[in-house]
């Protein structure tokens, strides 16, 4: 007589094989990366939308940029020293609110922690997205400033408000970090 938990390992084995194997059927057919189909993008929702209501922020844009910045890892760290969910910079973001919040500059473990992350980078994206309201393409002017800084993004506004912008961003990773952003939203929006 066979092992009966040998068996159900067996059926175990093959149902995971076959879920591996749709879900990369499903990124060649969706041009998504593969690991992209295991990212649980529904963590933190209810700390995502605090952050976001209390900064006048669409949520679904913060999970989109959240999605594309750190997969939903609270403890990433970035190259150029970003920390946490939204990729806070301590010494830009994190400094720029400290100092209007006339508080001290959040360390790096209070940067990890993301209801800090969070109130941070709404903070710093809802400020982006107010500077940016008058253009036709403020959204990609916002995203373009999280990613590359206010300099760099005020280069890239067109002249006219109704302009194109993301063809003038001139950085192919913000062109691309903008555009993903975009695309993620809108099926956010969607659903």
């Amino acid at each position: 007589m066979a092992n009966p938990s040998f068996h159900g390992a067996s059926l175990w084995v093959k149902g995971t094989a076959l879920a591996a194997l749709a879900a990369l059927i499903a990124s060649l057919l969706c041009g998504r990366p593969l690991n992209d189909w295991f990212v649980d993008d529904t963590r933190f929702s209810g700390e995502i939308r605090a952050a976001a209501e209390r900064h006048g922020v669409d949520p679904q844009l913060v999970r989109a940029l959240i999605f594309q910045e750190t997969r939903f890892r609270p403890f990433r760290r970035g190259r150029k020293g970003e920390i946490g969910l939204m990729q806070v910079l301590p010494e830009g973001s994190a400094a720029d609110w400290a100092r209007v919040h006339k508080r001290k500059v959040p360390g790096t473990d209070a940067l990890f922690v993301p209801e800090m992350n969070l109130e941070i980078g709404c903070w710093y994206l809802s400020r982006a997205l107010r500077r940016w309201k008058e253009y036709d393409h403020g959204l990609e002017l916002a995203l373009a400033q999280y990613n590359a800084g206010l300099r760099r993004a005020s280069r890239w506004k067109p002249d006219d408000l109704r302009g194109e912008v993301l063809d003038r961003i001139d950085i192919p990773s913000t062109r691309s970090y903008v555009r993903n952003i975009c695309s993620r939203y809108r099926r956010y929006l969607k659903k």
